[in-house]
């Protein structure tokens, strides 16, 4: 059995003028549906749409556009399988030319690190964690936590939110919402 690729495109996010209607097109037109959706602190409001239970988000849709032109471009987001690998991308990152906006946050749901790339587009990459926690959600992230701590720390976090549940039980649950069976990868 081939063994899953060390890293993947994940999800892809944009700004956009009117919310209800962007979800409405990607709920209609492809058939996508509403994962999450809250505000993000001063950032304004965020939407989740996925069609996947593998996946809590195919697609981000983050409120604030102002132009027709100029960057509504978010993030493309990049799945590792490990948090060493995590923080190898992390390292690279902290040592390499013209990268700007390292951050790393904790999503409850993913470990993830954003930055700037050197033409300042936003990349994302991330591991998942165990467990859902309605998004967004963002909290500290220390990389220099072993994984151990990494995982308690984010499980006693996680635990005091009421939308918390194991992500096999969210995919479990998504998958019924979907009309499709889960099959664990």
């Amino acid at each position: 059995m081939p063994s899953k690729p060390e890293i993947t495109i994940s999800h892809a996010g944009f700004h956009v003028f009117d919310m209800d209607t962007m979800v409405d097109f990607f709920k209609t037109v492809y058939g996508l549906s509403v994962t999450d959706r809250g505000v993000l602190g001063k950032r304004g409001e965020i939407t989740f749409l996925g069609s996947d239970p593998r996946d809590h988000h195919q697609l981000v849709l983050y409120s604030g556009r102002t132009s027709k032109t100029g960057i509504h471009y978010n993030h493309v987001s990049f799945r590792v399988n490990k948090l060493k690998r995590l923080r190898l991308i992390h390292s690279k990152l902290l040592s390499y030319e013209g990268i700007t906006n390292i951050k790393t946050i904790n999503h409850g749901l993913a470990w993830s690190v954003y930055c700037s790339d050197p033409e300042g587009n936003r990349t994302e990459a991330f591991v998942e964690s165990p467990w859902y926690v309605a998004q967004p959600y963002e909290a500290e992230l220390d990389l220099k936590l072993d994984e151990e701590e990494i995982l308690s720390l984010t499980e006693r976090m996680v635990k005091e939110d009421p939308s918390s549940k194991p992500m096999q039980t969210w995919r479990e649950e998504y998958s019924r919402i979907l009309g499709h069976k889960y099959v664990a990868n």
